[in-house]
């Protein structure tokens, strides 16, 4: 697969939640992971009902660890089968064999997974809450999900940005943005890049996947052209990327990926960028 389709790919994921596999139906080996069973459909409206039931029914710490803290890794099948279950003693047995499944090593009594995750939400929670907390923003998802980037170019002011040519080139003045880059990511690719955006100024950074959105002069007239602009070889009157940039790409979704992942890709492969801007290691 062409690296740039795998950065593609890569990319949606930051608008769904990522779905590990297998299912969470209990079994004699915690660790192992049952392939979903076929329901008709009676089966599966009985199911759904179940569910809605129990959620609104659930303890507060048992709705707080499915709605908060493994709201990004639990998987459909997994969620659907802890909304199964009927006393909290099944609960805390789910609760569990969902740890044990991720654990590098199941035998030992620390679980490096659970540790590492929830050692990823508190540091959300401390460096981008803004308003909400940390663990809800975009950039809080995208590290709870991957763990930390490898580098990130933050530019917590704005100010002066030369474009690169790939995004016309010219300069202009930017709102505070920033962006992370993961050299390597195990079953996506390399040189996955992410951009973040806080036209606000209030400090809630939002994932955007259109280069032009942290362009403070985008709709000011006469001012931040691109380079064709400037040389009067093209029309002031820039659209942003995100709205021209829609072909459908040719290549099938992948059977990995989930629909709401693959049909939230941006449809143009032209706004990858170049990782050579990116220059802070953390």
């Amino acid at each position: 697969m062409p690296r740039v389709l795998r950065t593609l790919i890569a990319t949606a994921f930051s608008f769904a939640i990522t779905i590990p596999p297998g299912s969470a139906q209990q079994s004699q080996d915690p660790t192992s992971t049952p392939a979903p069973q076929t329901l008709s459909k009676e089966q599966r409206k009985e199911q759904k009902q179940k569910a809605r039931k129990t959620l609104k029914e659930l303890d507060s710490q048992y709705k707080q660890w499915l709605n908060e803290d493994v709201v990004y890794i639990i998987s459909p099948e997994e969620r659907n089968a802890f909304l199964q279950l009927d006393t909290n003693e099944e609960r805390e047995q789910f609760i569990e064999a969902f740890w044990l499944r991720r654990s590098s090593n199941p035998d030992l009594p620390e679980n490096d997974f659970k540790e590492e995750h929830y050692r990823r939400i508190a540091y959300t929670n401390e460096h981008y809450a803004s308003g909400i907390p940390g663990w809800k923003t975009d950039r809080g998802r995208m590290y709870i999900m991957w763990g930390p980037p490898d580098e990130i170019d933050s530019h917590p002011a704005g100010g002066a940005y030369d474009r690169p040519i790939e995004e016309g080139g010219g300069s202009t003045t930017t709102y505070p943005w920033e962006t992370w880059r993961w050299r390597y990511l195990e079953g996506i690719g390399e040189n996955i890049i992410l951009e973040f955006v806080d036209p606000s100024g209030s400090g809630e950074y939002h994932l955007t996947m259109d280069p032009s959105e942290k362009d403070a002069l985008l709709h000011v007239p006469g001012a931040g052209l691109s380079l064709l602009e400037s040389m009067g070889m093209a029309s002031a009157s820039r659209v942003p990327m995100a709205r021209i940039c829609r072909q459908p790409l040719a290549e099938p979704q992948p059977a990995w990926m989930s629909s709401i992942a693959w049909n939230s890709m941006p449809r143009c492969r032209s706004r990858l960028r170049s990782s050579s801007r990116i220059s802070r290691r953390l």
